[in-house]
């Protein structure tokens, strides 16, 4: 954003947030970054810039402090500190009319925001905004998340994810708190190979997100990233995760960066062999705030090197309804091969699969009765009865026997 002051000024976006006021003609530049609202005054960094031979400056820095913009008295004083570090005299250049017009647009800017308001059907049509890969979806424009148990196989599914974007050429930023850049470079190359993807970024994060977030958003600016991930919302938290504030607080840092894909632990009492219908440790508007939820249970195969990962979508805000999703992990020395698998295939994983998701696979293979089914699929007759009943002529379709007995099979949607 840029908004043209008279004819010797703009008002300017800077990259990461804040506004810069700039004197085209003199060489002057104000800037503004890392703003706060405290009490109703406007307070942040103020960097004032000038390209002035003689002036003593640091990295063309007159002055870089943390101002309260409201104040006159604090105005007064960079004006004047301005003053002396350029060498100047008040009828070679009024600092004091400039610092008060810079910090005056600076705060009107900062009143109205970038957005405006608009009749609702003047919004932009829907696009396609959801990222898939391998079968596994998440919106492009809001913040999702994959929950699980430890040892889930979360970062892996972020990575894949983030690589796969990068390789489709999108720039990414993975943002770890948990591991280290080599560790996930080693992974890279045996996911993708070792040719270099320019466009999957990443930082190793020590401080909590909202501390962290005026230098991320900085970045994600000047080098257009669009999407990154949080590897994980607890270490990236700053307080106690049962409290709602902490969890409110995180959404809205990672809502002021870029849509983003983010990994969440489970609590204690979710670490039964049903993992299905977990939640994110700690307050509920970890999950409640995100567009769209998965959670991630891993199931060993046949051999050490084999895993199966199902992703069960839990909560999604817009679109079809998505259906689970297999993905199979299969890790050698040098490479880890990925490939979709159905879930339903998958012992200890295809029992949290939808009871008719499950019926409608074993009908692919012939008709049965509800004994039958009930047997297979160890579910008692009266829910396979129920569901076979709510599917008919949507999913199921009732057949008769020569022996008398009905038999169900799945319906072909071409004659349905």
């Amino acid at each position: 954003m840029t908004d043209l002051i008279g004819d010797r000024c703009i008002v300017q976006r800077v990259p990461g947030g804040g506004w810069a006021y700039c004197f085209l003609d003199e060489g002057v530049r104000i800037e503004a970054r890392y703003l706060r609202q405290d009490h109703g005054q406007l307070h942040g960094e103020v960097n004032v810039l000038a390209d002035w031979a003689g002036a003593i400056r640091h990295k063309g820095s007159l002055s870089c402090a943390y101002q309260n913009l409201h104040s006159l008295s604090a105005r007064k004083t960079l004006a004047k500190h301005c003053a002396d570090r350029a060498k100047t005299k008040p009828e070679d250049f009024d600092w004091q009319a400039a610092i008060d017009a810079g910090f005056i647009e600076i705060i009107a800017a900062s009143r109205q925001g970038e957005g405006d308001v608009i009749v609702l059907d003047d919004a932009p049509d829907v696009i396609e905004r959801d990222i898939d890969v391998h079968g596994l979806q998440v919106p492009a424009d809001a913040t999702s998340m994959l929950i699980a148990h430890g040892d889930s196989l979360k970062s892996m599914l972020v990575l894949l994810v983030l690589g796969t974007l990068a390789a489709r050429g999108q720039r990414v930023l993975y943002l770890d708190w948990e591991w280290s850049g080599d560790r996930h470079r080693r992974r890279k190359h045996r996911l993708f190979g070792p040719a270099r993807l320019d466009g999957l970024h990443y930082l190793r994060c020590q401080a909590p997100l909202v501390v962290e977030a005026d230098r991320i958003r900085r970045y994600c600016d000047e080098h257009e990233i669009t999407f990154l991930a949080v590897d994980s919302v607890g270490l990236a938290c700053d307080g106690p995760l049962k409290d709602d504030d902490v969890a409110v607080r995180f959404h809205r840092a990672v809502s002021s960066l870029r849509p983003a894909l983010c990994t969440a632990h489970v609590p204690k009492s979710s670490l039964g062999p049903d993992a299905k219908d977990a939640t994110a440790f700690g307050s509920v508007f970890f999950s409640n705030l995100c567009r769209m939820a998965w959670n991630v249970k891993k199931q060993p195969g046949a051999t050490d090197d084999v895993v199966t990962v199902g992703c069960f979508p839990t909560k999604q805000n817009d679109g079809p309804r998505l259906k689970p999703v297999g993905l199979e992990f299969t890790f050698a020395t040098e490479q880890i091969g990925v490939r979709p698998v159905d879930l339903t295939t998958i012992d200890g994983l295809a029992d949290k699969l939808p009871m008719a998701t499950r019926m409608s696979s074993l009908l692919k293979v012939g008709p049965h009765t509800v004994a039958q089914i009930a047997d297979v699929l160890a579910a008692k007759p009266d829910t396979v009865e129920k569901t076979l009943k709510r599917g008919e002529g949507k999913m199921f379709t009732r057949l008769s026997g020569a022996d008398g007995v009905y038999r169900w099979g799945v319906l072909d949607r071409r004659s349905a």
